[in-house]
């Protein structure tokens, strides 16, 4: 999910400002993850007493979902909601917001907000140009047609969409072929049989209607592979500009949305189950035993990748680990 704001008069001092706020998809306030960016805006205005206002620009028309971090850096946008994987290839660093394994629930995920290695991420942003405001996550799971996919055991021989290089790596290595595509063009490989099975966020499942194309639904809902953080950032230019009280508003505005992304997220992962569960999919939960052997497989496979190829992974992986140990 994406949100983007740009101020469009001087911040400099305490005078009424008005911020362009943009998302890449239409403007559904049931989704949790826009329910959270209106709900940022209101108390943005609220405890602004209306000297700071939001308006709403949907469909990427400020700036693509995949430049938004130059955007922020060069202050041509001023906030927004936005994946931080989307970063790594300018802060290779972040490539642990999309590391499998790390986190098994989203409690887990949750709890990595205060931690050492997140603290070292936010550094990272805010030397490259942008600062985290409020955290937001989402989970993911495994909709599969022939069989399905709970454990490493079952992606043997299957082709599948996967998500981020590292989970590509791990699965290859257990047999699996992998294929990069977008989530919106898994529905008609998954039709073709060109796919037996795709790895997504639990929207986009819902989003993409993949119920109608599959026949099992690995579900997310006590224990998942598929985590990200997509927070609300701001630009480091815009920070700077504004007055003191300015940013105290837009950190506590940011703060007061958390446990309510956090809601939202586990309830779009229960509203999806329902939704593959009530089109005749078999839905199972991925059970502790059946992470635990995920678990293994990627610390086997993804983690030393990820020491590999991230500059100072090792160390940051292993504050990561420490975290929630």
């Amino acid at each position: 999910m994406l949100f983007i704001a740009c101020v469009t008069v001087p911040v400099a001092s305490a005078a009424p400002v008005t911020l362009k706020l943009a998302h890449q998809w239409p403007q559904n306030k049931d989704d949790y993850v826009i329910a959270a960016g209106l709900k940022f805006a209101d108390e943005v205005e609220k405890r602004s007493n209306g000297d700071i206002k939001i308006r709403f620009f949907p469909a990427q028309s400020l700036v693509k979902a995949k430049d938004t971090h130059v955007a922020l850096r060069a202050g041509a946008v001023d906030l927004a909601i936005y994946p931080y994987i989307y970063a790594a290839g300018a802060i290779p660093e972040m490539n642990l917001t999309l590391l499998p394994g790390l986190w098994e629930n989203h409690d887990d995920v949750y709890q990595f907000r205060n931690s050492a290695a997140w603290k070292d991420l936010e550094k990272k942003a805010e030397d490259y140009g942008f600062k985290t405001l409020a955290w937001i996550q989402i989970g993911g799971g495994f909709a599969s047609g022939s069989k399905a996919i709970l454990t490493p055991d079952d992606v043997g021989g299957m082709k599948v969409r996967a998500a981020g290089k590292f989970m590509e790596y791990a699965l290859q290595q257990a047999d699996a072929s992998t294929v990069s595509m977008p989530s919106s063009d898994a529905y008609g490989a998954m039709q073709r049989s060109l796919l037996g099975g795709v790895l997504t966020s639990s929207s986009s499942l819902g989003a993409y209607r993949m119920y109608e194309v599959s026949d099992y639904y690995a579900s997310p809902e006590d224990y998942g592979i598929y985590y990200t953080i997509e927070p609300i950032a701001i630009s480091m230019r815009t920070w700077n500009q504004l007055t003191p009280d300015q940013q105290k508003i837009l950190v506590a505005a940011g703060k007061s949305v958390e446990p309510m992304a956090l809601a939202g997220a586990k309830k779009e992962d229960a509203r999806v189950a329902k939704l593959f569960a009530d089109n005749g999919v078999k839905v199972e939960k991925v059970s502790k035993d059946d992470w635990m052997k995920w678990r293994k497989l990627f610390r086997k496979t993804a983690f030393p990748k990820f020491e590999q190829d991230v500059p100072g992974g090792k160390a940051l992986l292993e504050k990561a680990i420490e975290s929630h140990q």
